[in-house]
């Protein structure tokens, strides 16, 4: 009865989880849009579509290594791989979690609570919606906790170890973590002593090779300040809800004594660090949802003066979740680019040359490299490898000299600039190059839709 009552939780969440992995796909597709959501997917793809897995010639930078990209399929084989393989991970991570979590003695409703809100929460969706090197990674790390649970050491080291040949800073943080997990808890001591023997050796090997490849190990750690929270506009962060849910946890499963108030430091130096460094947000974000799940259970189980406010409160914090994760879901299935962007960036490829480069709005970047096949003058990995060009497009867009700004397109070889609905109200935000566009003869408007328009340089 026990097993079959198991089997029916699992077989319910990884349902759930499918829909919510393939619900935004299906939206765009019903939108006659069938192409991927705007996010680092395109970048991975167009460097794994590529001849030099050491070396990104379209942006003139060496980048990491990536066993991933050692694989080489055919085209039916490569789409598989970008929109198949992730969501199946995805489920096979909520079975593994699942597997894991009851393995820890953990009660079955709280179980499914954590699950569920694993499930639900922006994070999991953002890293297994598509292909992002976060999905083979978060999935290794899952699948590894599942033998360390099941005291099946090789399996476990071994799996770890995967980890920084796909990522290195992953598999840093995966030791660290792992690391945390050995001090606050006898359990499996040995085994974890073992597996982070493993994990660091392989760390070791990966930044051997990464600096044989050229890539610089300061670009790993990519640290700025941005937004967390999905409730105002985060695309890697965790619902305002949640995080209170998990505070709640927190304070539930203190125990006294030194050992739990180091943890406790820990892991909020972690949490502190991840509103820096959208990795870190990633772990972070599944060790929150434990403790979310934790406060759940227990507020709908705690006797309540009064019922109705129980029920009341309960309900607001499941519709809170819910309409979060709806919120997302939506953002992902309405994000660029659409058919007539794509049919934009289609144009701009045949009538350029190769060596010419395109100015957009950064965060369209990878996606505009990806179907023009041609150089952007900065994406969103451009202010972590070189920051003056970053700032470049500040300078140009809030410049009304027009020699100057000529001298800084003809320096850069910069022919073409899209823009967007996005991009249009920061070019009037800051009042120069949309200005010479409009009021010089250098600009051509060369293509227009109701996405975007394209505005040729005329040198």
């Amino acid at each position: 009865m026990k097993m079959n009552e198991d089997k029916k939780y699992i077989i319910m969440l990884v349902l759930i989880a499918a829909i919510i992995l393939i619900a935004p796909t299906m939206v765009r597709m019903f939108n006659d849009n069938t192409y991927p959501v705007n996010s680092e997917a395109y970048l991975n793809m167009r460097l794994y579509d590529g001849d030099n897995i050491k070396y990104d010639s379209l942006q003139g930078r060496n980048i990491p290594f990536n066993a991933v990209n050692l694989l080489r399929l055919d085209e039916h084989g490569r789409q598989i791989l970008f929109r198949v393989v992730p969501i199946l991970l995805g489920l096979a991570s909520v079975l593994l979690a699942y597997i894991a979590l009851h393995k820890q003695n953990i009660p079955e409703k709280t179980v499914v609570a954590i699950v569920g809100l694993i499930i639900s929460s922006p994070i999991f969706i953002y890293v297994f919606t598509d292909y992002k090197i976060y999905s083979f990674v978060m999935f290794l790390n899952i699948l590894g906790i599942c033998f360390l649970t099941h005291d099946k050491m090789l399996f476990g080291s071994i799996t770890f170890a995967i980890i920084p040949f796909i990522d290195l800073l992953s598999g840093i943080i995966t030791l660290i973590v792992l690391l945390i997990y050995m001090f606050s808890t006898k359990r499996h001591t040995r085994i974890s002593r073992i597996t982070s023997i493993a994990l660091l050796t392989a760390i070791l090997l990966s930044l051997i090779l990464n600096t044989y490849y050229g890539y610089g190990i300061i670009h790993m750690f990519r640290f700025y300040a941005h937004n967390m929270l999905t409730d105002i506009g985060a695309t890697v962060g965790i619902s305002f809800s949640t995080l209170i849910l998990a505070i709640i946890g927190l304070m539930l499963l203190w125990e006294n004594g030194w050992r739990t108030l180091v943890t406790y430091l820990l892991m909020i130096l972690l949490i502190v660090a991840s509103l820096f460094n959208d990795t870190l947000r990633i772990y972070t974000n599944f060790i929150i949802m434990i403790y979310a799940g934790f406060a759940f259970i227990h507020l709908n189980k705690r006797k309540w003066s009064i019922g109705i406010i129980k029920k009341t409160t309960v309900l607001l914090i499941i519709c809170s979740i819910f309409f979060s994760t709806l919120v997302y879901m939506t953002k992902l299935s309405s994000s660029e680019p659409t058919p007539e962007y794509v049919n934009a960036l289609k144009f701009i490829t045949g009538q350029s040359f190769p060596n010419e480069v395109i100015l957009c709005s950064p965060e369209n970047g990878y996606f505009i490299e990806y179907y023009t096949e041609r150089m952007v003058l900065a994406d969103d990995s451009t202010k972590f490898y070189d920051h003056k060009r970053y700032e470049l497009i500040e300078n140009i867009t809030t410049s009304r000299n027009l020699e100057r700004t000529e001298s800084l397109l003809k320096e850069y070889n910069i022919k073409y600039i899209v823009i967007s609905k996005e991009f249009e109200p920061y070019l009037k935000e800051k009042e120069g190059l949309l200005f010479l566009i409009e009021n010089s003869k250098k600009f051509s408007n060369i293509y227009k839709n109701e996405k975007v328009n394209v505005w040729m340089y005329n040198s």
